[in-house]
């Protein structure tokens, strides 16, 4: 997910893609523009034998912002055109528009009466974004099998690897979609840990096209397949013969199958180096070898040839070091990790009689690219009853969780890690349907320690409703890391934790005030709304926003600008000036241009784009 607030190349790249929908036509000067935000999830399915196996596919949205918004959810099927399903019963229709409140959260439930569907959807939100999970269902008539969560691209990825396995009860299936009008190729290729072998197809799909197979259809003739644990990359290309990198990219996930659960592998952009630190916030093991007992594996990848190679330090609770087995090895809290060039290690850690949990601390032996994921294993003795997978998870000082809970059926189970070297207070506010808080509290944690806790633990009055939607929301002045767990019944699968609050500020209006020359320089004027009224403080009076002006033809400037919020310390709404100084100088009298500016509250939350078109 895009951090809470971006980097300059990210801040370049999001509004270069936005500036070509805008100035792809007739510019109208004086007219403020705000930006929709595209999101799209790589797999969903629906549909199957109503009295055998079936999938449905729930759709979670909060409207964390401060104004509403609205949102098009559209779904494509494999070949790209629409796809027609029943929302909350329904329909058919492939598209569907809502409009939630500040703070609304809600369930949307997409089901077929039909042969099972494989589909990918994509959602278009405005003025902002709102953060939307999505939960795939599989059935037995009205038994639930599995579950997982499928984490939303906000972006389109040019490459990616990830861990993949195969044996007699286990498989691994990747699910690709092309969000483009243009027809996209991709290189998926299998890296053999045992023959050094690499074996690549390419993928060909349509304009709005979705492709989803297992490991064993994508490579039926590769050795080993019925049997490996080994490196899949992902590389977009720029023609069918995949001979030179490009193309407009593509979004992706993948799914473990193991008997008959499924799991969520979640696929990240390829990085050419990464942090050396890497935090894991959750992990259990052990517990009655004949009742529930639990197992984590750890699976870490790498495409650099020579490898890479680190420590694992697993802490409790309270900050102290937890001993766990390692592969079947005498219990120890550090573990050396080593993951030879372009290939996956995979680590089981198992503990005695008594179930735990804690948390991992990874360091690399430098800023290396290495992927990590940690995969829950739920047990009845030896049975296999769930499994849930989670990529590493960045340092935030806001979360933001969609709760759903219902008496005896679900839960949401929150697990989190302070790593930092003394203690952290984090405040923690439940919020209901339509967005009010009706309960806090702040949980202290000590250097190094951890909470892993269901929500109707962190508040008990939630164990006398029925049925709840609403959200949680945790924020510190300190980094801390996060991950979220839906559990019903017995069934456990990911859920994301977005790095912004709720109510985000949300820019109502944009105006320019004056502009100059040379040097360039453009002033301007920002309405807010604000439900927190923190945009400033009178601890944080000083507010940042994130400035792209834009002349066309790929020339453009950006910063960051800021300024003195004494006016709105503490108010719901009003209104900000700033001024940004460009780095050219001499610019033409008429000359047409965007200014596009977000702004970013004492909390770091970040709001909405907004554009206003002007000439010099």
């Amino acid at each position: 997910m895009i951090s809470g607030r971006l980097s300059i190349a990210m801040l370049k790249f999001k509004f270069v893609v936005l500036l070509s929908m805008l100035f792809g036509s007739d510019a109208l000067f004086g007219q403020v523009d705000f930006i929709p935000v595209p999101l799209a999830f790589p797999q969903i399915a629906v549909g199957g034998d109503a009295d055998g196996q079936n999938y449905t596919t729930l759709v979670q949205v909060i409207n964390n912002n401060s104004a509403s918004i609205t949102g098009r959810l559209t779904l494509f099927s494999d070949s790209g055109s629409a796809l027609a399903v029943l929302f909350d019963g329904q329909g058919p229709q492939s598209r569907l528009d809502i409009t939630l409140e500040p703070g609304e959260a809600r369930q949307i439930q997409l089901t077929l009466n039909g042969t099972i569907t494989p589909a990918w959807m994509q959602i278009s939100y405005s003025p902002n974004d709102a953060l939307t999970s999505v939960i795939l269902q599989f059935r037995s008539g009205t038994t639930l099998l599995s579950e997982v969560g499928v984490d939303a691209a906000f972006n389109t990825i040019g490459a990616t690897d990830l861990a993949a396995e195969t044996d007699a009860a286990l498989n691994t299936g990747i699910a690709i979609a092309n969000p483009s009008s243009a027809t996209a190729f991709v290189l998926a290729t299998l890296w053999n840990p045992n023959s050094g072998t690499q074996v690549g197809t390419v993928i060909t799909l349509p304009p709005n096209g979705h492709i989803a197979r297992f490991l064993t259809e994508l490579f039926p003739t590769a050795q080993d397949i019925s049997q490996i644990r080994a490196k899949i990359s992902l590389d977009s290309c720029l023609a069918a013969s995949c001979s030179v990198a490009g193309g407009n990219g593509f979004i992706a996930t993948a799914l473990r199958l193991n008997g008959d659960q499924f799991t969520t592998i979640p696929v990240a952009e390829r990085l050419q180096n990464g942090e050396r630190i890497r935090i894991l916030p959750q992990v259990a093991f052990g517990g009655p070898a004949t009742g529930i007992n639990m197992k984590t594996v750890l699976y870490f990848t790498t495409n650099i040839s020579s490898g890479v190679f680190g420590t694992a330090q697993i802490f409790d609770n309270d900050g102290n070091p937890l001993p766990a087995s390692a592969d079947g090895n005498p219990p120890s809290s550090t573990i050396n990790i080593t993951v030879l060039g372009n290939r996956v290690s995979r680590v089981v850690l198992t503990g005695d009689q008594t179930l735990r949990s804690g948390w991992i601390r990874l360091t690399l032996s430098g800023n290396v690219a290495l992927s990590a994921s940690a995969v829950f294993q739920t047990f009845s003795g030896s049975n296999l009853v769930a499994e849930a997978s989670v990529l590493e998870s960045p340092p935030l000082k806001n979360g933001l969780i969609y709760l759903k809970t219902q008496s005896g059926a679900a839960n949401v189970g929150v697990a989190v890690a302070n790593s930092q070297s003394s203690s952290n207070t984090i405040a923690i506010d439940l919020f209901d349907r339509q967005g009010f808080v009706i309960g806090n509290r702040s949980i202290t944690l000590p250097p190094n320690g951890h909470l892993a806790q269901f929500v109707t633990e962190l508040f008990p009055q939630l164990n006398s409703v029925a049925d709840f939607d609403g959200a949680l929301a945790l924020r510190s002045t300190t980094d801390f890391s996060a991950l979220a767990l839906r559990l019903t019944n017995d069934k456990i699968a990911t859920l994301p934790v977005s790095d912004n609050g709720m109510y985000r500020p949300s820019i109502t209006g944009l105006r320019i005030v004056s502009t100059q020359r040379s040097p360039g320089q453009v002033s301007f004027d920002v309405d807010l709304r604000d439900f927190d009224s923190d945009v400033a403080t009178s601890s944080s009076r000083s507010v940042s926003m994130d400035v792209f002006l834009d002349f066309g033809n790929s020339v453009f400037d950006s910063g960051l600008v800021s300024v003195d919020g004494a006016g709105i310390i503490d108010q719901p709404t009003g209104s900000l000036r700033g001024t940004f100084q460009s780095r050219f100088t001499g610019i033409p009298s008429g000359q047409p241009a965007a200014l596009f500016v977000r702004i970013v509250d004492s909390a770091g939350n970040t709001s909405n784009v907004v554009a206003f078109d002007f000439r010099f």
